[in-house]
């Protein structure tokens, strides 16, 4: 229950009947109702209220504020709409009121007084439901942008395959291990004694392999020669230029 906003209709509906049944107790309505206020908590809805227990009781601005928050708790708590809950409130008022203000008040005024506490108590349970149906908002976290990959892995998984490769060190140089080792330059320079450390072959049969790759344009040479001779992914297995 939203106890500060149940407060304040019972302050603003315990007023208004006040104002109709004992008008001379308006100079004191704000510091009874702060007393009242410094209770409320305490009003449990499983123990029957004083207002139900002394018919015979007189009126006054703790006993009518005791009476509608105490209504508003139990309605509060039906397992039900905001329409029943409002007919509920309005019935117990007015069985309240018929037996606290007869003779005191007109009938015009006892009616004036019974659509006001309806349309007031509508307003309530309307804004609670509200609260309780509306989602809550979510929390959005900006997560960095995902790292894109510098290689283009499956397109030249594919290609691979596709290379006539050599007989000659078939056991380690296969489409796998060769993408591999692609893969993981991530569209770096690399050098021939890169690949013959990687894979533990001679150099002739590194050069072998890288020259098949060049040919099938899966690599780029940066046309050097002897030890600055480089080989780097081509351009269609990169996402990025060259570094």
């Amino acid at each position: 229950m939203d106890q500060k906003g149940c407060l304040g209709l019972v302050r603003e509906l315990t007023e208004q009947v006040i104002a109709a049944a004992l008008p001379e107790d308006l100079p004191d309505f704000a510091g009874d109702f702060a007393d009242f206020a410094l209770t409320a908590g305490s009003l449990q809805v499983s123990e029957k209220p004083d207002f139900l227990k002394d018919r015979d009781q007189g009126l006054d601005t703790t006993l009518v504020a005791g009476m509608f928050f105490q209504v508003l708790v139990e309605a509060s708590g039906l397992p039900a709409g905001t329409r029943e809950r409002v007919s509920f409130v309005r019935r117990k008022a007015k069985d309240f009121l018929v037996n606290r203000l007869a003779g005191q008040i007109t009938l015009s005024q006892f009616y004036r007084l019974l659509n006001l506490i309806e349309e007031k108590a509508g307003h309530y349970f309307e804004r609670l439901e509200k609260d309780w149906t509306t989602p809550r908002p979510v929390l959005e976290i900006s997560l960095p942008e995902p790292r894109l990959e510098p290689v283009k892995a499956e397109e030249l998984r594919q290609a691979l395959t596709r290379v006539p490769l050599p007989l000659k060190g078939r056991r380690k140089l296969t489409p796998e291990t060769i993408w591999e080792f692609l893969r993981d330059t991530e569209g770096r320079w690399f050098r021939l004694l890169d690949f013959e450390a990687s894979f533990k072959v001679n150099k002739k049969t590194a050069w072998t392999y890288l020259n098949l790759l060049h040919h099938e344009g899966i690599l780029e040479h940066n046309r050097e020669k002897a030890n600055r001779v480089r080989y780097i992914l081509a351009d269609p297995f990169r996402t990025a230029p060259p570094h």
